[in-house]
């Protein structure tokens, strides 16, 4: 498969794609989750890399991606000061991407990347290509989540969005560089963000269904305690995101 060559401009190297990947405590399954990466990914796009944030990891995650990163040059593992959290997280590795693409994913294995050669294929006829997770294997209260970030969103943007902050979403780095500026830098969910802000500004948004996978090692990081929390704070920043005029995009 032909696809676009690194581009030098001095200070770094314009990449076709970046794989944008945050992680937290997945010792048991990184190492797994990096060599689909590598296959289903990296392998398909000549010159694209992944860029990994390590959200201070306290088991050995941290090992287990400086040995990968040593082994395969594409791999780029940027470490945080602090936990500072799954959406900050993100956030810095879009902000750190050299890509022209750029598709952003969970550290968790619960998606099937042999899908994404089917949105590659179709990507140039739009801006922001978005997994839909029908069938979900993820406890109650990661359901409800998504269930009233689907309401929100949706409303908001007055338009239907399925699975708003789904972790399977190729876009133009145009289209995030867009759209950063209104993103605050501690964004709780800057994915659901991403999926808003893109449908108000007008662009080329395309919506796919998904294969989840079950959770084979750990488990979710967000408790039931903390759900009112993150709906309420996740909620007020996408609504103060949406509020005024939202440029157009192109």
């Amino acid at each position: 498969m032909t696809d676009a060559p690194v581009v030098t401009d001095g200070a770094a190297s314009i990449r076709p794609l970046s794989v944008v990947m945050p992680v937290y405590n997945e010792a048991a399954v990184i190492g797994g989750v990096l060599a689909e990466v590598a296959r289903e990914v990296l392998d398909l796009v000549p010159g694209s890399e992944l860029v990994v944030v390590d959200d201070c990891s306290t088991d050995d995650t941290a090992a287990a991606l400086a040995s990968a990163a040593a082994a395969d040059p594409r791999i780029r593992v940027i470490t945080n000061a602090v936990n500072a959290g799954h959406g900050i997280s993100v956030r810095r590795g879009l902000d750190a991407a050299r890509g022209e693409w750029l598709f952003q994913i969970d550290s968790d294995g619960q998606v099937d990347l042999a899908q994404f050669a089917g949105f590659w294929q179709v990507r140039e006829g739009n801006d922001l290509l978005m997994g839909v997770r029908v069938v979900r294997h993820d406890p109650r209260h990661r359901l409800i989540l998504t269930r009233c970030t689907r309401v929100i969103v949706s409303s908001l943007a007055l338009h239907w969005v399925r699975d708003a902050n789904v972790p399977f979403k190729l876009f133009r780095a145009g289209l995030f560089r867009h759209l950063a500026p209104r993103m605050p830098s501690d964004t709780f969910a800057p994915s659901i963000m991403l999926a808003l802000g893109s449908v108000r500004a007008g662009a080329r948004v395309a919506e796919f269904e998904i294969r989840h996978l079950p959770r084979t090692h750990g488990q979710s990081t967000l408790r039931v305690l903390r759900l009112a929390r993150a709906v309420a704070r996740s909620g007020w920043q996408t609504l103060r995101f949406s509020l005024g005029r939202m440029p157009k995009y192109r």
